[in-house]
């Protein structure tokens, strides 16, 4: 394979045979653990137990390392959401954002949503997380991400990151993944070096700056704004954050800062390109080279911004928040829960229910407050169905508090528990029965793994269920 695109950064490059080398090795798998449903250790062991090798990864607790060979998307693990994928380096900037739980924050270009889903879990499922993004097709990819993982503290709005509507100061912090010429893909998609090759990077670099302005402007003073790429060009790199700092400078004071990440190796941003030079605080940057962490490439830069003169102008979040959206009376469908599935009301007692639309109630977390402008596309988590004959659990809902049911469940073992995921019906024996009040709505388990929603019918000795696992998400054949 040919790398001759990216000869122009061999002299900003520590080991160039190693960086080369890097490229043409195949990139590893990373995983992290759902800890709202699984502990890390219980994930790693039920993988070493069929045969797969984990490594964890030393920098970031709960994720780990496996082959480039292994396919966990058509594993059960994946499938409930006891895991999730996504590249090792991509894992930086929303570590370094350091959301916190009970903070509000906007990630302006969010689709597909590894990073959102990252930050919910890091923000014990609390607060605001604000997914914007401006392509509705891939925020669909997200929202199967939000809801296979369970995250209540989830709104998306359908904007154009450049205009996003200005207003007094919001968002505690801001993560700014911008497009870019994903040179730092290479390994994990080949194809790219096509592109690239009839890609100017400056041809992106004024969408970069725009949206990090923007950012800037709806970050609040004292607060935190990443910027990251996939790239090693310093034209949507350096550039666009010197650019852009520059350009502020007497409008809003910032500054690149310092930051440590244990266990991982990366170069300084640069302090020179093509007879320009930066500013004093670009090294404070992060540059990551395949060859270090043996990953993909990325940039990243943190930038704190800072108080002007040391006046408070935090905004008011009644100004763009909802304080509730419109509310309904969970309780007929709580007792529904109880008396079916013995789910306990006081499971939901830090939740809140809200009319979705018509035929749905939503759940979210009780201090998740949407943003009203833009108008939010979606809102946490489906929770229920109310336009049928008897109210029907989500899959998404089965899969975040099925943990909780006492009756109506049914235990499968590891084969028909891949025949439930890959949506076939499944013969009951009468021990799998005992105990299942009559037809109608169970949850499936393995052990005590929820896997979803089937319909029990008594039709044959033992009874039978069919699979309501949606078939988006079902199991692939072989």
């Amino acid at each position: 394979m040919a790398f001759e695109i990216f000869h122009r950064y061999r002299a900003i490059i520590d080991d160039w045979p190693a960086f080369l080398d890097a490229l043409q090795r195949p990139l590893p798998t990373c995983i992290w653990t759902n800890t709202l449903r699984t502990t890390p250790s219980c994930l790693e062991k039920r993988l070493r137990q069929d045969g797969i090798s984990v490594e964890p990864v030393g920098w970031y607790d709960g994720a780990f390392r496996l082959s480039p060979e292994e396919s966990i998307g058509n594993r059960l693990e994946y499938l409930v959401g006891l895991c999730h994928v996504q590249e090792e380096v991509a894992l930086v900037p929303a570590v370094l954002l350091d959301p916190q739980p009970g903070e509000c924050i906007l990630e302006l270009c969010s689709a597909p949503g590894n990073k959102v889903a990252q930050m919910a879990m890091r923000m014990q499922n609390r607060g605001t997380i604000v997914a914007n993004d401006l392509s509705y097709t891939r925020m669909r990819a997200l929202r199967r991400i939000v809801n296979r993982l369970g995250l209540l503290n989830v709104s998306t709005t359908l904007f154009d990151a450049v205009f996003y509507p200005r207003q007094p100061a919001l968002f505690d912090r801001v993560l700014v993944d911008v497009p870019c010429s994903c040179e730092g893909t290479s390994r994990k998609n080949p194809e790219v070096l096509d592109e690239i090759s009839n890609l100017n990077a400056r041809q992106l670099y004024r969408l970069q700056m725009a949206i990090l302005n923007r950012a800037l402007h709806l970050c609040k003073p004292g607060g935190r704004v990443v910027y990251s790429t996939c790239t090693y060009a310093s034209e949507e790199n350096e550039i666009v954050v010197q650019t852009v700092l520059d350009s502020l400078q007497h409008k809003i004071p910032a500054r690149i800062i310092e930051v440590n990440l244990p266990g991982l190796t990366w170069s300084p941003g640069l302090q020179k390109w093509e007879g320009q030079t930066f500013r004093a605080d670009m090294p404070n940057a992060l540059r990551f080279y395949p060859h270090q962490n043996d990953t993909g490439g990325f940039f990243v830069a943190v930038v704190e911004k800072l108080d002007e003169m040391n006046r408070q102008q935090v905004a008011d979040r009644s100004y763009n928040l909802q304080s509730k959206v419109d509310e309904v009376g969970p309780h007929p469908y709580l007792n529904y829960l109880e008396e079916r599935f013995g789910i306990p009301a006081d499971v939901f007692r830090e939740a809140y229910f809200f009319r979705s639309n018509s035929r749905s109630i939503g759940i979210i977390n009780h201090d998740h407050q949407p943003v009203t402008n833009p108008p939010p596309h979606f809102v946490g988590l489906p929770f229920i169905h109310t336009n049928m004959k008897y109210p029907k659990l989500t899959t998404a809902a089965a899969l975040a508090f099925g943990v909780h049911a006492t009756r109506n469940v049914i235990q499968v073992d590891h084969a028909q528990a891949n025949d439930y995921l890959s949506g076939k019906p499944l013969a009951l024996d009468k021990v799998q029965a005992v105990g299942l009040t009559d037809e109608g709505y169970v949850l499936v388990k393995l052990g005590e793994i929820t896997l979803g929603l089937a319909v029990f019918l008594k039709r044959t000795q033992g009874g039978e269920i069919r699979s309501l696992f949606p078939k988006a998400w079902q199991l692939a054949e072989d």
